[in-house]
This record gives structure tokens, C-alpha cells and sequence, in this order.
């Protein structure tokens, strides 16, 4: 059963600052299922749902964090599958049409808590209540399940016990909660005793702390297929086991009756950390530069790079080259075991990035006019040398390459990286948000990690330039000696990660063996990935145009 109602453009107001809408409930949870009962319950919970999906549904995704249609109309909410779980929560996904970005799928478990129930109104967020409820004269509210502390202790039972759970009035399909070994071995006795909190950070999914063991991240907007995320997090803890990534402890899928699945929840433990590599990473940079500037104007000797930071992005390395060697494990899995790289693969990614260099000069110079008069001269001198980029991309091409292709991460940077003490755990295998789950499912070489955390170093070094230049007091003088240590701790950074990811790929098959072929393909994937932020620069940020501007004129422009 799928239902569907037409409904205006969403309202966006707080809660706060709306009156919510009443629900008259007819039987509690039966009052949602117009399939239930007699005539006069049917009808009776026909309007209720035409009241939940014309209303209540889209007022409340409009304003949560992680709806990402924020700036378009809601044409009508559909109920794609229910169930009530343990007569007490309704787990629901919804379809949301929309004006211009088509068709989006969300996850929306429920809570219902009448003042009957012997309890007081749980204190709720207000971002969190869809709306207020009534039976029989009882008030009470309808509210997001997360804000449940009793659901979310039975969401780690259930993974646990491997509960697959029909859906039952909605079509074929089950719910199929799992667990691996790390769950027990994580929670031990304390599973259903584990305090609960909330997460507390904008995000596009849900999360859920339980103490300081377990973290759960629920997918809100939901994309059918096998998640990458929960695949590599299992093949990572139980298969190929990698001791540097927060390891994968359960999961919640929907099947549907075709056998395709798509991830609901995952459940990971916790790791203590100082925070990401990204913000640590800049504030000492930041605190690196200034010591220098200082030194400089009290005409002493500066020392532009801190030998113990070059030390950590040396281990940051290692621990990259480590999980491509753990990637590279063969296992009999065939998403996940190595192939070999044949002569089309290279021709492939060769095309590609010239494809993609040829789409981003077109775009430039689209834009050329509305970048900041300092970086015209630079946009200007890329697009005179067209035809030498694009001839360069093609001589990249190595004439064979001896690795083969694997699972890598995909989205790789500064802030995936969760920095623990001098060592680091790395995060979110997602992979790039903008692909589709088979792209980002897909082997390729894992040199294009190793781009993306080189580019993420020249951001990081322009992002310090930035802070620092914008509040220094001489102006010209000390942004030219800003300039010059940034760079030149982009170049040490550069060489101290290598360094260490060198070392640990030395018997990786992903790694080829012919270093100037590895030197090819890392040039190839630094400029991919260049090209890649140039578009988007151009797109949504042009004050930032000048990082990937500056990273291609140092690959593509001679002195």
C-alpha cells in the first residue's frame, strides 16, 4: 500500500513560531493505516494520513537540518513502506515530490506518547515534534523516534538478536538488522543500559551517541543500493581487518522484494580523538605562521616548519598506505577483491580527466569575467595554454601499469581524519556525496586518495594564508612572507606524507611497481581532482577560485 497526497509548498517556520497541527487519533498507531478496521476506521484514518502527508509531513521536513531540498517546492508526499515496530514506533520512509529536483526518498521513524500512557510528555526538542496529537480526549504529540531513548536501545538490541523484521500492509520488503563481532566486544554486558544522547552537529543524517561506546548514524535522505559506508566498514572489521578506522559494530537495511537493499542506520564504536586533521592541522599551521612572522620582525631567524607536525603527516601517510594494502586483501569477495589494470583502464581515466579539464576551461572562461581582478591574469594564461594542458594530460598516460585496481575511500581529505594523539582514525567511506552509489562502489586506483589529501594540503595552507593576511598590520610586506612559508609547508607537507605512504605500500599490489608510472598517475589524479575544485570554486565560491588556479599553473604552466 503507497499513499500520496498533493500538497502546497512546504511552510518553513520554527516551531516555535508555527501552530502545529492537531491529529485526532482513532486507536492509536491503527489510525495511521487506512487499510485497518471497519468503514469507519478506514475513513477515519484515510483523513488522518491526508492531514499527515498534505500537512504535518512537509512543514516538518522543510525545516530539519538534514533535508536537502531546502530551497524547493514540495509537489506531494507519498508513503513509500511502514511498519509498527514492537506496537510502539512507526518506522516509515516517505517519498517527496519536487518541483525541480525530481523525486527524493527519507527516512522518518516515529514516536508517539500520549499523556495516558502513564508518563509525562517526554521532553522533546521542538525541532523534533510533527505535531500534536489527541485520543479519546488524551493530548499528547507525534515526534521523530531519535528523540526515543527507549527506540534507540532497542535499535542496538535488535542488531544484536539479528532481527529481521516483515513489513506487514506495505508490499513485500523486510527490515534486516545485523551486527558484527565489534558489538559485543564493544557494549559487552552494558548493551541496553548505555546512556543516550543526541547528536548535536548540522548534518544530513541523524546521530545517536550511547555513551562513549557507540556511535549510530541514521541515513536520512535514502538512495537504493548497497551502501559503501557499511561495506567497507564490515570488510574493514571482520574481513581485512584495518585497526586504524572507528570499526563497523551493526546496521539496519530495508530489502525489498526484488533483493535490493538500502541502509537505514550504522552503528560504528566510539574512538576518542582531539577532533579532525583538518582543524587541527590549520590552527597549528595558523600558530606555526605567526611565530614566524614575529620572529621576522624582531629580526630574528624563523623556522617555517614544525618538525613534529612533518613527523605526524609522515605517520597520516602510512596509515593511508596501510588501509590501501588492507583494501587490497584478496578475500574471495568480488567487490572487494583486486583486478588487474589493463591498457582501456588507462585510456579510460586518460580520456576522462581531459574531458573533464576541457569542461572546467570552458567554464572559466565562461567566468573569467567575475573572478577577482587578481586572478584574471592567472585564469588568462591557463586558457592561452589549452591545447599544451590538454596534450599534457594525454602524455600522463603511462604505456602499462603493473598494480591493479581496488576499493579506496573516495573522498578523501584533511577532514576525514580523526586525529588521536599523534596518530590518526579515518572516517566517512561514503565516498563523494555527488556520485551515485555504483560509482562510488566502483575500483579504481587508490592513488586517487593520495590526490585528494594532496589537494586538501594546498587548501589548508591557503586557508592559514588567508586568516593570517587578513589581520596582519603591514599589509604587502608580511602577506609576501605569509606566502612564501605557506608554500613552502605545503611542499614539506606534500613530501613528509608521501614519505610515509611510500613506506607502507612498498608490497601493496595497488601500488605500481615502475615509479615513474606511479609518478604519472598521481600527477593525473592531483589534476582531476584540481579540475574538479576549479568548477566548484567557480560555481559557489569564486573567492576561492585562486587555490585550484594556483595548484594547475604549478602542474601546467612553465616558469
Amino acid at each position: 500500500m503507497t499513499a500520496a497526497s498533493q500538497t502546497p509548498a512546504a511552510r518553513t517556520d520554527t516551531p516555535a513560531a508555527m501552530q502545529l497541527p492537531v491529529l485526532v487519533l482513532a486507536g492509536a498507531w491503527d489510525g495511521f493505516f487506512p487499510d485497518r478496521g471497519d468503514a469507519s476506521a478506514r475513513a477515519a484514518a484515510a483523513l488522518l494520513q491526508e492531514q499527515l502527508l498534505r500537512i504535518v509531513l512537509p512543514a516538518f521536513l522543510a525545516r530539519q537540518r538534514w533535508f536537502a531540498a531546502k530551497g524547493d517546492r514540495i509537489d506531494r508526499v507519498a508513503i513509500g513502506w511502514q511498519t509498527l515496530w514492537k506496537e510502539e514506533w512507526l518506522l516509515t520512509s516517505v517519498q517527496v515530490d519536487l518541483h525541480h529536483a525530481g523525486t527524493q526518498s527519507y527516512s522518518v521513524p516515529l514516536a508517539l506518547r500520549l499523556e495516558q500512557d502513564g508518563a509525562a510528555t517526554p521532553n522533546v526538542r521542538p525541532e523534533d515534534v510533527l505535531a500534536r496529537v489527541s485520543q479519546d480526549g488524551q493530548p499528547g504529540i507525534l515526534y521523530d523516534a531519535f528523540a526515543d531513548a527507549a527506540f534507540c536501545r532497542f535499535l542496538l538490541e535488535a542488531m544484536a538478536q539479528q532481527t529481521q523484521v516483515p513489513l506487514t500492509g506495505t508490499g513485500a520488503g523486510r527490515l534486516k538488522f545485523s551486527s558484527t563481532s565489534a558489538l559485543a566486544r564493544i557494549a559487552g554486558d552494558d548493551l541496553l543500559h548505555l546512556p543516550v544522547h543526541r547528536g548535536t552537529a548540522a548534518s544530513s543524517n541523524s546521530t545517536v551517541l550511547f555513551g562513549d561506546r557507540l556511535f549510530l548514524k541514521a541515513y536520512r535522505r535514502l538512495a537504493a543500493g548497497i551502501n559503501p559506508e557499511v561495506e567497507i566498514g564490515r570488510f574493514l572489521t571482520e574481513l581485512s581487518p584495518y585497526q586504524h578506522i572507528a570499526p563497523l559494530a551493526g546496521a539496519l537495511e530495508f530489502h525489498d522484494g526484488a533483493g535490493t537493499s538500502t541502509a537505514l542506520m550504522m552503528l560504528q564504536g566510539c574512538v576518542a580523538n582531539q577532533g579532525d586533521a583538518w582543524t587541527r592541522t590549520l590552527d597549528r599551521l595558523c600558530a606555526s605562521l605567526k611565530d614566524c612572522v614575529q620572529a621576522d620582525a624582531d629580526g630574528q631567524q624563523s623556522e617555517a616548519i614544525d618538525e613534529a607536525d612533518m613527523r605526524r603527516l609522515a605517520t597520516l601517510g602510512r596509515r593511508t598506505g596501510e588501509l590501501h594494502c588492507a583494501l587490497a586483501a584478496t578475500t574471495g569477495d568480488p567487490a572487494f577483491d583486486p583486478e588487474p589494470i589493463h591498457d582501456a583502464d588507462l585510456q579510460q581515466w586518460t580520456r576522462q580527466v581531459g574531458a573533464e579539464a576541457a569542461q572546467s576551461l570552458d567554464q572559466l572562461e565562461r567566468g573569467l569575467a567575475r573572478l577577482p581582478e587578481s586572478q584574471q591574469p592567472r585564469a588568462r594564461a591557463l586558457l592561452a595554454a589549452r591545447p599544451a594542458v590538454l596534450a599534457r594530460i594525454q602524455a600522463l598516460r603511462p604505456a602499462a601499469v603493473e598494480a591493479v585496481v581496488t576499493r579506496y575511500h573516495g573522498d578523501y581529505h584533511l577532514g576525514q581524519v580523526l586525529v588521536v594523539g599523534d596518530d590518526f582514525i579515518l572516517i566517512d567511506f561514503e565516498g563523494e556525496p555527488s556520485r551515485t552509489l555504483k560509482e562510488r562502489r566502483s575500483k579504481h586506483s587508490p592513488l586517487r586518495d593520495v590526490a585528494g589529501m594532496l589537494r586538501s594540503f594546498s587548501y589548508a595552507a591557503n586557508s592559514a594564508l588567508g586568516q593570517l593576511a587578513a589581520g596582519q598590520a603591514n599589509g604587502a610586506a608580511d602577506t609576501g612572507v605569509l606566502a612564501a612559508l605557506a608554500k613552502d609547508w605545503e611542499r614539506r607537507a606534500r613530501t613528509a606524507f608521501l614519505t610515509g605512504y611510500r613506506e607502507a605500500v612498498q608490497a601493496c599490489p595497488a601500488y605500481p611497481g615502475d615509479a615513474r608510472a606511479a609518478a604519472s598517475l598521481l600527477e593525473l589524479f592531483v589534476l582531476e581532482k584540481a579540475f574538479y575544485e576549479l568548477r566548484y570554486e567557480l560555481d559557489n565560491r569564486p573567492d576561492w577560485v585562486h587555490v585550484p588556479l594556483s595548484g594547475l599553473s604549478e602542474l601546467l604552466l612553465p616558469e
